[in-house]
């Protein structure tokens, strides 16, 4: 047995989605493909839903994943604990049909782990449980889109390159680019010359997407101009070939480039923040996706402030690179507000720090500031999602105020606004990717009406359950994705 990735997880809701940024990066390293790692996210969450709803002790649990190849290459994921043993299989089977459509408690999740691997078992031994299932579907050879106009050396090229990668061939940036979008890909081999230009254009496009962190890329030109060689260095290549290229030349800079996906490592912060935060008038926020872990461009502060508010940004861009800018920006504010504790002064303050581009000089940020105080809803509002109420009756209310987004104009004033408590049962705070990453036709608060629970639950089931409603498949999620409840 092979082990590929094992680490220790806290057993609360966080480690949810901690948990499925792991298989997400992990499993697209190992050239899994999309629709395995989406069936894989959802059986994983599945299971941790019932296991942390089926664990009633106060005393916080752990929880280990660990990844392995087998001795006939598959490669298996399982969780280990050693909490109560609770057979979700033995405890919760059903007749229940996946095409049905129904929701059915318990019985719903062990159809779904079945219907996508049958072979998934849980067993007890000394003491720790494990719950496993095996991949089946595994192209060992890493997918490459190479894109050249010159069908000769489109077909040249791929015949050196089969044996040791899944090659999609792009005769433009245009098909590329979806290829790019949909493949999973993790290496791209272009032409810096086309017919029709150059394939610049799709390298901007590409910086200023997520999917640049997964790629690496390799350039191949006929030209070794100081000037062009300059260029191609500014759009973030990994490396760069002088045409006519050698086979072995081309295998051993795309194997020297890939090298950071055979070692990856996954980045997580020990700055995460509490699953669970207390504020004013005895009520709690509840959090959930990127900001607890601090992975990404998402971030959630919680300054020391006799107020007690909540800070949430976001970064634009998705992963690490987003996650480095963010740094800037919370150490800004942490700096600001240690000496200055005027929460209306922060925004104008950080507002001419990004228009003066002394800090994020190729970034955006939106932020959003909150609070309550004498039973009233207080937030400043720059370019963020407008924070959501949702009445004691049910009614869903968009509360409108916001601002510009930060470092447009030298001299913004931005406004405070306020909104009572009286009739207010719960308060969503929330990123653009949460509702984004759903891709429908619909506005914000059509889509959360859909989503939002039903029946009458506790506010931390009533919070579970709308974080959980509104998960797409892990291959599917084109950006940062954030969610507090206040309640």
């Amino acid at each position: 047995m092979d082990t590929l990735y094992q680490r220790k997880f806290t057993l609360q809701w966080s480690a949810v989605s901690e948990i499925r940024q792991v298989l997400k990066h992990v499993l697209t390293a190992l050239s899994v493909r999309n629709s395995d790692i989406d069936s894989a996210g959802l059986v994983s969450t599945e299971y941790l839903t019932n296991l942390i709803r089926h664990n009633m002790s106060d005393v916080i649990e752990s929880l280990t994943l660990k990844i392995y190849r087998s001795d006939d290459k598959k490669i298996t994921l399982e969780f280990i604990d050693n909490l109560e043993p609770y057979d979700l299989f033995a405890n919760n089977d059903s007749n229940w049909d996946i095409g049905s459509w129904e929701l059915v408690e318990g019985g719903m999740g062990v159809a779904l782990i079945r219907h996508y691997y049958p072979k998934a078992s849980y067993r007890n031994y000394e003491q720790y449980n494990y719950f496993s299932f095996t991949l089946q579907n595994i192209d060992k050879r890493p997918t490459l889109i190479y894109i050249d106009d010159d069908k000769s050396q489109l077909a040249l090229l791929e015949a050196y390159l089969t044996p040791y990668f899944q090659v999609i061939t792009c005769l433009d940036i245009e098909s590329g680019w979806q290829a790019i979008l949909t493949s999973g890909a993790t290496i791209l081999l272009l032409d810096h010359k086309l017919k029709q230009g150059t394939c610049e254009p799709l390298l901007k496009k590409l910086n200023q997407s997520n999917l640049k962190m997964q790629l690496s890329v390799v350039m191949l030109t006929g030209d070794d101009s100081e000037e062009v060689i300059r260029t191609i260095n500014h759009l973030g290549v990994d490396d760069y070939l002088i045409k006519p290229v050698k086979k072995m030349r081309l295998l051993q800079s795309i194997e020297r480039v890939i090298h950071r996906f055979s070692a990856l490592k996954y980045y997580t912060s020990d700055n995460q923040t509490p699953a669970v935060i207390d504020i004013e008038n005895n009520r709690k926020a509840r959090v959930f996706g990127s900001i607890t872990t601090n992975n990404g461009g998402d971030f959630c502060m919680l300054p020391e402030h006799e107020l007690q508010p909540i800070v949430l940004g976001d970064m634009m861009g998705h992963g690490l690179q987003a996650l480095k800018e963010s740094f800037a920006v919370k150490g800004f504010i942490s700096g600001y507000l240690s000496s200055n504790p005027s929460l209306t002064s922060l925004l104008p303050s950080l507002n001419k720090a990004l228009y003066d581009q002394k800090i994020c000089k190729s970034s955006i940020v939106t932020l959003l500031i909150a609070f309550i105080n004498n039973n009233r809803f207080y937030w400043l509002n720059a370019g963020h999602p407008s924070p959501v109420i949702i009445t004691k009756k049910g009614e869903i209310i968009d509360l409108k105020g916001t601002d510009p987004l930060l470092g447009l104009s030298k001299d913004h004033h931005y406004k405070l606004f306020d909104y009572p408590m009286d009739d207010i049962e719960h308060i969503l705070l929330y990123t653009d990717g949460w509702l984004e990453n759903r891709e429908t036709q619909q506005d914000d608060i059509t889509s959360l009406r859909v989503n939002l629970p039903g029946g009458e639950l506790a506010h931390n089931e009533y919070a579970e359950q709308l974080w959980r409603s509104t998960q797409v498949s892990l291959t599917k999620e084109i950006d940062d994705a954030s969610l507090i409840v206040i309640s």
